[in-house]
């Protein structure tokens, strides 16, 4: 095998059961499994999870929960995102519970249940991406509460939120979200709130509210690297990686100082190199991370593989399915040698062989 991704599945359990420890009795948990688990795979991570603590699902679309329903058969699979009304029928079929933010799904929603569907309200909390406004959320749920079927079982609200950066008004968001819990509540006794996501679980415990969705931190992944810098460590501590993906060497070759490589030799050797070649590149999800429109000025920065500990970085351009590394200084690497690399799991190629253990 030239290339694929091992998912160590009992570091992931280990996450997850670090989640649950720190939510509050009485606290659901969501584990998150949008875009197939984060690259993980989202049916195998889903029998992890709520086989370590985790007591519901979620995904973003109708289509990702129907592709889960056949393997969670009484599951509760929740759907983070609005979904239009003509998908209320694939809803009503697969027995998920979608969020709502407008009447005409919850209308359609009602004609295509034959029996009480619930779903949740989403309020909008600055995020700009869905959601009710704040100020219109009870006329809205007063109108929806005419529907027999189509019911209410919660309300969700996605803040705008990054970590150290805009605390104040987050807790200040936090505090009027569950003032607005409690007046929907007033109106549609037992509604589940939630706004807690991996972020506001480490910054704000105090909000787990009635559940917390958490993505992010099941997968090892701290929100930020702040949580890192901190001299008390990060407000989880324990969490392990559970993925690797990996590419073996298939050619080396040395390289003269002055030697120009590349299609339209863009890069230039600025010394005798030995070159490493592995069958991986942007197609794979190689450098494929994404940007903040921001102006730097740095002295630059460079991918790496990592070969028995030390670092083999990317030399030139990446290409469709092939990666240079400059390995001068590690002379073990040869042919068939594995190399590990960096890829943000959700861009990796669906295709890459998932390998568990």
């Amino acid at each position: 095998m030239l290339k694929w991704i091992e998912i160590d599945l009992k570091t992931l359990a280990g996450n997850v059961r670090a989640v649950k420890k720190a939510l509050k009795p009485g606290v659901s948990f969501m584990a998150v499994v949008k875009a197939d688990g984060y690259g993980h795979g989202a049916a195998a991570v889903g029998k992890t999870a709520l086989a370590n603590g985790a007591d519901c699902l979620g995904v973003l679309t109708a289509e990702e929960g129907a592709l889960l329903r056949g393997t969670f058969k009484r599951t509760q699979i929740h759907l983070l995102a609005p979904s239009l009304p003509e998908e209320a029928a694939l809803i009503v079929k697969n027995s998920l519970i979608p969020t709502a933010d407008s009447l005409n799904f919850i209308k359609a929603l009602d004609r295509a249940a034959k029996r009480t569907a619930p779903y949740h309200l989403d309020i909008d909390l600055g995020l700009g991406r869905w959601g009710v406004k704040p100020e219109a959320a009870e006329a809205l749920l007063k109108a929806a509460l005419k529907f027999r079927k189509a019911r209410p079982a919660g309300v969700s609200a996605h803040l705008a939120y990054r970590p150290a950066q805009n605390m104040i008004e987050a807790e200040e968001k936090l505090s009027s979200f569950s003032s607005l819990a409690e007046r929907l509540r007033a109106l549609a006794p037992g509604l589940k709130a939630h706004a807690a996501n991996s972020s506001i679980l480490c910054d704000f415990p105090r909000w787990q509210l009635d559940l917390v969705r958490v993505g992010n931190l099941i997968y090892g992944i701290y929100p930020t690297d702040v949580y890192k810098k901190k001299k008390q460590g990060p407000p989880l501590p324990g969490l392990g990686r559970p993925w690797q993906f990996y590419a073996r060497i298939i050619s080396i070759r040395d390289v003269k100082k002055g030697e120009s490589l590349g299609y339209a030799g863009e890069f230039t050797a600025p010394a005798r190199l030995r070159l490493a070649t592995i069958p991986a590149g942007y197609s794979d999800g190689l450098t494929m991370e994404p940007t903040e429109n921001k102006i730097r000025i740095t002295s630059g920065f460079r991918y790496w593989g990592m070969i028995n500990g030390k670092k083999a970085f990317f030399t030139g351009r990446t290409g469709i399915a092939h990666t240079l590394l400059d390995v001068s200084d590690i002379p073990e690497a040869k042919p068939g040698t594995p190399v590990a690399l960096h890829v943000r799991r959700t861009a990796a190629n669906a295709r890459l062989p998932r390998i568990y253990r």
